[in-house]
């Protein structure tokens, strides 16, 4: 009687643990399951944006030089850790603020989501105020009208549109093109020292 009692009592007691144990298995299951749902939902909300990043040179020797170092440099190849920012609206303000920045990666590729709405992509050097003179050296000069009108506008205008949102806003291309003895970026500067050999 008291062997039965026990062993009664034993598979009970399993009984209640199994049960709670696929009872916990089952919320934690369901608890994975509104996560995912949760994350698919909000990155459903945005538009993914790719695209690539590329350079090209100019030559800055002396003599003339063959036509296939021409080619060469004139032929686009991967600019990595190329940054950017993106704000709201259609000009870059002093008042303006960076929702989000991006680098292109090694192969000059980069990636990024966004809420649909129109923003301006705007280069690292026009984060800071809007003062040429920080540009100004003795080989260097440079056009202070032309860099204010360059710095407030975008350089790049993304309309990030609802039906966007299934397909995604691909191949955005930026090349950006090197000029001699110039380290910046900047279009309004001018070098204006020694001349090559």
């Amino acid at each position: 009687m008291i062997v039965n009692t026990l062993r009664m009592n034993l598979l009970a007691a399993a009984a209640a643990l199994l049960f709670l144990t696929n009872c916990g298995t089952k919320n934690k299951a369901a608890s994975q399951k509104e996560t995912v749902k949760t994350e698919t939902q909000t990155s459903a909300t945005k538009i993914s944006v790719t695209g690539n990043v590329t350079q090209t040179n100019s030559y800055c020797g002396g003599a003339a030089p063959p036509d296939f170092l021409l080619e060469e440099l004139a032929t686009p190849r991967p600019f990595p850790d190329k940054k950017f920012h993106v704000i709201s609206g259609e000009a870059n303000t002093a008042d303006r603020k960076i929702i989000l920045s991006f680098t292109s990666d090694s192969a000059g590729k980069f990636s990024l989501q966004l809420d649909p709405g129109t923003y301006s992509i705007i280069l690292d050097e026009q984060v800071a105020s809007a003062d040429a003179k920080k540009y100004k050296t003795q080989s260097q000069s440079i056009n202070e009208d032309r860099y204010k009108s360059w710095w407030a506008k975008p350089f790049y205008l993304l309309k990030a549109e609802e039906r966007a949102k299934a397909t995604g806003i691909k191949r955005l291309s930026f090349n950006f093109h090197h000029r001699c003895f110039i380290s910046s970026d900047v279009p309004c500067l001018q070098y204006e020292g020694p001349a090559p050999p």
